[in-house]
């Protein structure tokens, strides 16, 4: 037997030397009980301890074997258990009777310990054989149960899940892919996912992404890719080598989430936090920023640059007598004529209330500093028509040159805005160039209309 204890075996006989003999057969290999009747047989099963194997008599007083195999084969607790009527019958009806209640073999009286030997140990081991498929189709069904959870989840996940062969060639999709993507599955299959590069990620990164897979690691990161539509759109993906029973890698997997939404929000607030809300111009943060990387380019390459610190006169009485919201709108204006009146690779930002800032990369000199200066001076003193109301402004306007002035960004700062209130306190409108020498004579002061 291939079982650490030994089989369990009942035996049902009313005739003690049946009883005796049976026992004498088998009692050296087997866990062997005995009844005397079919009541007392049914009476042992009950209790629990179950046999694999029952030997039973035919012709017992009370329940004879038929009646007690149909009994037993009529219990979920006993019908598995294996019966082998024990007869001196011979002829088929009897046979075909012990068959049809629900025996599996029948073995003739006068026993005969060999035949009796042989019969238990084939129907044991056919026993121990059902069971073990019987529990395998268990696992099977098991298996087969989580497969089906499996698949559904795959099939009905809120996320893109694609599977290509080792060769990058898709074998799969599931349904938000198509959905996300545009593409059907039937145009997907058998391609390589690149079909979905847009061109703007970063090459780099799909180099550092092949080189984790082909460790056999897995990768983490964000792609922008393109719908069939054309429309382009972020995703984060996992993506992760799939390895057969030796190791070898046969499958990738990838699941990808769309973070469009969260990379415009990222984005939105990146963008806040470094520009001025009202005007949308760099505020001071983002702008010293870039300051201080033309002065490094400017150090590197023997430019010149200036700095410009605008405070609008004039500007406090239109916003406390017009109101915040044509103060703001004549903030966004002069902001626009600023912006408007230097060259794209100048910056102008907005440090706060009404003073502006001005980066002017690669300058010729002073004179073309101060000269820039004026023109946006003249600019501002122009009227400006908000809200059905011609309002005037001016402007005083500090320079400050590079590496003339200063070699870095404090001093030159602090030195545009020494020369911006020497402008201010000389009448306003007018352009000073640090340390203080006037570039352009302060001009008219037209009164607000």
């Amino acid at each position: 037997m291939h079982t650490d204890h030994p089989a369990h075996i009942l035996i049902v006989d009313d005739t003690p030397t049946n009883l005796e003999v049976l026992l004498e057969i088998l009692d050296q290999d087997y866990d062997v009980s005995i009844a005397s009747s079919g009541d007392q047989a049914l009476e042992f099963l009950q209790q629990g301890a179950l046999p694999e194997l029952i030997l039973l008599d035919v012709l017992m007083p009370g329940l004879d074997g038929y009646q007690v195999c149909e009994r037993i084969k009529a219990d979920p607790a006993t019908r598995d258990i294996a019966v082998i009527f024990v007869t001196g019958r011979t002829d088929a009806d009897s046979e075909t009777r012990a068959l049809t209640s629900g025996g599996v073999d029948f073995i003739h009286k006068p026993v005969n310990a060999a035949v009796v030997r042989a019969r238990v140990r084939l129907q044991l081991e056919l026993c121990r054989q059902t069971r073990e498929l019987q529990g395998r189709l268990a696992e099977i069904a098991q298996a087969h149960a989580q497969l089906q959870v499996l698949w559904q989840a795959v099939e009905q996940s809120p996320t893109s899940i694609i599977i290509t062969d080792r060769d990058c060639k898709t074998q799969y999709v599931n349904p938000y892919f198509t959905q996300e993507t545009g593409y059907s599955a039937e145009e997907i299959l058998g391609q390589n996912p690149r079909i979905l590069q847009s061109g703007l990620t970063d090459p780099v990164l799909f180099r550092g992404l092949w080189e984790r897979l082909a460790r056999g690691q897995a990768w983490v990161g964000e792609l922008i890719n393109r719908r069939k539509n054309g429309e382009v759109y972020w995703e984060e993906a996992h993506i992760a080598p799939v390895r057969g029973a030796r190791g070898e890698i046969t499958h990738y997997v990838a699941v990808k989430l769309n973070i469009t939404e969260r990379r415009e929000a990222h984005e939105r607030l990146a963008y806040m936090a470094n520009h001025d809300v009202l005007t949308n111009l760099p505020n001071r943060v983002l702008f010293f920023e870039r300051l201080d990387q033309a002065l490094a380019s400017a150090r590197r390459h023997g430019t010149l640059l200036a700095l410009l610190f605008v405070d609008l006169d004039k500007f406090k009485p239109i916003n406390d007598t017009r109101g915040h919201a044509v103060g703001d709108q004549l903030l966004q204006a002069v902001a626009e004529r600023l912006t408007t009146r230097v060259r794209t690779s100048d910056t102008v930002g907005r440090i706060g209330g009404d003073e502006f800032v001005i980066l002017l990369n690669e300058v010729a000199g002073a004179d073309d500093a101060t000269r820039v200066a004026d023109a946006l001076r003249h600019s501002l003193s122009q009227p400006f028509t908000l809200a059905g109301l011609t309002l005037n402004i001016s402007a005083s306007i500090g320079v400050a040159l590079f590496p003339d002035h200063a070699q870095d960004a404090i001093t030159l700062a602090r030195h545009a805005d020494e020369s911006m209130y020497l402008a201010k306190q000389a009448g306003g409108d007018g352009v000073r160039l640090f340390p203080g020498d006037s570039q352009a004579g302060t001009g008219s002061h037209p009164e607000q209309t």
